[in-house]
């Protein structure tokens, strides 16, 4: 009997990771080379190198950075932007917060706009915060800009009306006006992106849309017609930057909800190993090949945020709560002004790569550094990808020789100055957030993650880290534990006292009913969908709000009442105060999820054997622990070889068919039930 399969493909900055699991839980996995001029080829060619016959899989799960690649490149058409008359300049004021804890308004420039002045186009009419109308629509001012725009060419065209979240009329006209006199423009209302207010956040999410429809339509279109020409008719499922899939069909038109798609599949994937194994407080380490990706993991779920900076764009979409920089295993090191070291943002990528890779790349990288420290082994995915130890340390030494540094002096440097910048987006997600990272399991993953996990724990005090199986898959097995996920929202701004309850409950059951429609369209069985409420509230007269469950849809007193109460808890947490009896609370948004759970194979739990691990010893490899050390040989262990309740000692590491954990002086690695890799400290000798 042929076995099915679930594929979870995750697209890259420098490789595509391809894992599918069997109907009986059997795991296979595979990395290709990512194809950045067309992610399509490389997803092909992870599905052709995994070996399943494509008659034989029920869904694809994808991840992709087409996405948040086009938003840091600025890689997009021209499009244009239809605004309410007096509002033309919406994108030019923006807001007044300068970004970063020193930001000066005398030297910060404002980032560019997403569209130009010259293509923002003011038409009369207005809608009032109620919904009524104040002044109809000027049909003729949309008409005209639509036959403008289609004379400049302009493929791609946002709405964003003011108040149009409370009625959505005007824009939907607009639209019909659009698509009357320039066929074939793709039109992105602001009221089906994001029904809420805040009229410049709005503006730039949808404007952002606009950029990105093009670009997804044309990536999914040559995806989907090359997986039919294979004879692939079942679902293609894409990650949401929620943490959340839907079919492919549905994201086209909302390209911006796929931005964090692949570091959210990966934070997914890590909040139910944790809450399978039991761990309540985590905090997940993605380090890949061109970022590093942090988040938190509370009670076996992400934490969420309403919004986020996606790169110099404030964003307005639920998304999973993740930090994310520019330090990856190709980040390349350069000396600046005064021969200062720096590492990263830019990356190597997957081409050329790495000066180790051999195919033309001439700045070294942490993966080089890594590399001449004995850290990586001189061959990668299972032998097949063959590294030149000698050409990583020539590029090395010539960057030292400037410093006076050896190769190895500078490969240590590049790894300090690396950790340095991850913990920094380690305390981004959890001190200025209210929690101390010393309370919380560090769960590395990513390619490069073990790598640099037991160093980047040590230096914030960090007592655990926990190394799934695969862990350079990490965001496949996210994708391939997702489920369904559609969310929507409604502003309502209203003080929780005067608020009308009825209004209220009847605001959750509309959206309660929108959203669960929108799951059952994707096919999944009625009994399957679960629905959760939640509200954005604040301190009355304040601007910045926080998301609270609430746990009764029907609203009823006691459920407002300890909606309230949590508010006040959540506000002490996350900011050190609340004004708990001084302050009235306001409602801003109603948040309603539906969650269509999908059907997936639970992992064995293996028996502990004995702590031997002797038997898993393939070899030894010279490590340089510390700077100004001589190489020191040291065991290397095949993780594969290792059972359940197998101990290994630092200094020592563990190669993996795709990555590696480097266990340092002072650290122990045991092998878990599941088949985690633990490794914890000895006392006082970090």
């Amino acid at each position: 009997m042929v076995s099915r399969y679930r594929i979870g493909i995750d697209a890259g900055g420098t490789f595509t990771d391809v894992m599918a699991i069997s109907e009986t839980g059997e795991v296979t996995v595979t990395k290709v080379a990512s194809t950045a001029e067309d992610p399509s080829i490389a997803f092909m060619n992870g599905i052709s190198e995994i070996g399943c016959n494509l008659g034989d899989i029920d869904a694809l799960c994808h991840g992709t950075t087409v996405t948040i690649n086009a938003i840091l490149q600025r890689a997009w058409r021209p499009i244009g932007l239809l605004t309410t008359a007096g509002f033309r300049d919406t994108l030019e004021v923006a807001r007044q917060t300068v970004p970063g804890d020193w930001g000066s308004i005398y030297t910060w420039v404002k980032p560019p706009r997403v569209v130009p002045l010259t293509n923002v186009h003011d038409i009369g009419g207005r809608i009032a915060p109620d919904g009524s109308e104040l002044e109809p629509l000027d049909e003729a001012a949309v008409r005209s800009a639509a036959e403008r725009m289609k004379q400049e060419e302009i493929q791609s065209l946002a709405v964003c009306f003011l108040h149009s979240y409370a009625n959505s009329r005007h824009e939907e006209r607009a639209r019909e006006i659009i698509e009357e006199v320039h066929p074939g423009c793709a039109v992105t209302l602001s009221a089906e992106i994001l029904p809420e207010f805040r009229e410049y956040e709005r503006a730039v999410t949808t404007c952002l849309n606009a950029v990105l429809v093009p670009l997804v339509r044309d990536y999914l279109r040559r995806l989907t017609e090359a997986l039919r020409d294979k004879g692939y008719e079942n679902p293609l499922f894409v990650m949401k930057s929620s943490g959340g899939l839907t079919r492919s069909e549905n994201v086209v038109q909302q390209a911006i909800a796929m931005t964090y798609s692949g570091p959210s599949a990966g934070v997914l994937g890590m909040a139910r190993l944790a809450q399978r194994i039991g761990e309540e407080r985590v905090l997940t380490y993605d380090m890949g090949g061109t970022s590093t990706d942090v988040a938190l993991v509370e009670g076996g779920k992400p934490l969420l945020a309403t919004g986020a900076l996606v790169d110099i764009y404030p964003v307005q979409l639920p998304m999973v709560d993740l930090a994310s920089i520019g330090t990856g295993g190709g980040s390349i090191a350069g000396l600046g002004s005064a021969t200062r070291l720096h590492v990263g943002p830019r990356s190597a990528g997957s081409n050329p790569g790495p000066v180790c890779y051999g195919r033309g790349g001439t700045e070294p990288t942490v993966t080089d550094a890594n590399l001449v420290l004995g850290r990586v082994a001189p061959a990668l995915l299972g032998g097949s990808m063959r590294l030149d130890v000698d050409a990583a340390r020539d590029a090395l030494g010539a960057l030292g020789a400037a410093t006076g540094m050896s190769a190895v002096e500078m490969a240590h440097g590049i790894l300090e100055i690396a950790l340095s910048t991850m913990a920094g987006a380690v305390r981004e997600v959890s001190v200025k957030r209210g929690r101390d990272p010393r309370d919380y399991v560090l769960m590395a993953y990513g390619g490069a993650g073990p790598l640099h996990a037991a160093e980047l724990a040590s230096l914030l005090g960090i007592p655990r880290v926990l190394v799934p199986p695969h862990p350079g898959l990490g965001s496949c097995i996210g994708l391939l534990e997702a489920d369904v996920q559609e969310t929507v929202a409604h502003t309502l701004v209203a003080l929780t006292d005067e608020v009308d309850r009825a209004f209220v409950r009847q605001r959750f059951a509309e959206l309660g009913k929108d959203v669960r429609d929108r799951v059952l369209r994707q096919g999944v069985s009625p009994g399957h969908v679960e629905l959760q409420f939640a509200a954005d509230m604040r301190y009355a007269g304040m601007a910045t709000d926080l998301t609270i469950d609430v746990e009764r849809a029907d609203v009823a007193d006691e459920a407002l009442v300890q909606a309230v109460a949590d508010f006040h808890r959540e506000h002490k947490r996350v900011y050190g105060y609340s004004y708990d009896g001084e302050q009235a609370v306001e409602l801003v948004n109603l948040r309603a999820t539906a969650v269509g759970r999908l059907e997936r194979p639970e992992p064995e739990q293996r028996r502990l054997g004995g702590t031997d691990s002797s038997v898993a010893v393939v070899g030894e490899r010279t490590l340089h622990l510390a700077p100004g050390e001589d190489g020191l040989p040291c065991p290397v262990y095949q993780r594969a070889l290792l059972h359940p309740g197998a101990v290994v000692a630092g200094p020592a590491v563990i190669d993996d068919y795709d990555s590696t954990l480097f266990v340092p002086r002072h650290a122990v690695v045991r092998t878990d039930e599941f088949e985690n890799l633990v490794l914890s400290f000895e006392e006082d000798n970090r």
